[in-house]
């Protein structure tokens, strides 16, 4: 919408930001993920395509920056298909595709998310962390990212290696920050993305245009002859 406003300048045009709706699993299986995939230790993980578009490479030269400055032994695990070479360093796990119900598993059993992305128009898997009450941490070079972050209290981000090393270390050394956070992405979430609302927005919008509409007095339709012609309808 902000985008739009500054092209057209018409703000006073009727209208809703709508966004997509999910499908939220009852319950995601966390232990069924960790015992399957054997990971024992706390996580950050990262869901999508694995590529530096997707500014991967940024993130693993910042990780591996951070452990070696931190001492921190949280892994990274990656999940989704790749399109670069992922470097073989300590804490790194790449696992590949995933069935939904183990992606699910991976997202809710995080510490936290990892959106290293400039380019995001909105970010499915940051709502789907939010659903399962996981805080974000997001590149805040996107501004859609970081609006996010902003509206929903429920994630940090960054703009350099030093804003992303104060940000994970932050999170990662406090649970009840990122309980806090996670509380307020779930409460975020059923706000706005539920298929509930979705639904509902776009009834807000149909429902006066169909009202207008039906108070309008039809204009008489051309006959045959008239739409051939061009000439005058036929009465």
């Amino acid at each position: 919408r902000a985008m739009i406003w500054a092209a057209a300048g018409n703000q006073k045009v009727r209208g809703e930001v709508v966004g997509v709706g999910s499908e939220v699993p009852e319950a995601a299986d966390a232990e069924s993920f960790r015992a399957r995939h054997r990971v024992d230790k706390p996580y950050m993980v990262y869901v999508g395509r694995i590529d530096p578009n997707k500014g991967c490479r940024t993130l693993f030269n910042f990780y591996r920056r951070y452990r070696e400055e931190t001492e921190s032994a949280l892994d990274l695990l990656l999940v989704g298909g790749k399109q670069m070479e992922i470097p073989d360093q300590p804490g790194i796990r790449y696992l590949g595709f995933l069935p939904a119900a183990e992606k699910w598993g991976a997202i809710a059993g995080a510490e936290l998310l990892v959106i290293p992305s400039e380019l995001e128009s909105l970010s499915m898997v940051t709502l789907e962390a939010w659903s399962q009450g996981r805080p974000v941490l997001a590149n805040g070079k996107c501004d859609v990212l970081r609006g996010q972050c902003r509206r929903s209290r429920a994630g940090l981000y960054y703009d350099d290696y030093y804003e992303f090393r104060e940000a994970l270390e932050l999170l990662e050394s406090s649970p009840e920050l990122r309980e806090g956070l996670g509380a307020n992405g779930r409460r975020f979430f059923q706000q706005h993305y539920t298929w509930g609302v979705i639904v509902g927005k776009y009834d807000r919008i149909l429902d006066p245009l169909v009202r207008e509409d039906r108070k309008r007095t039809p204009e008489p339709k051309p006959g045959c002859l008239a739409r051939f012609l061009g000439g005058p309808p036929c009465r």
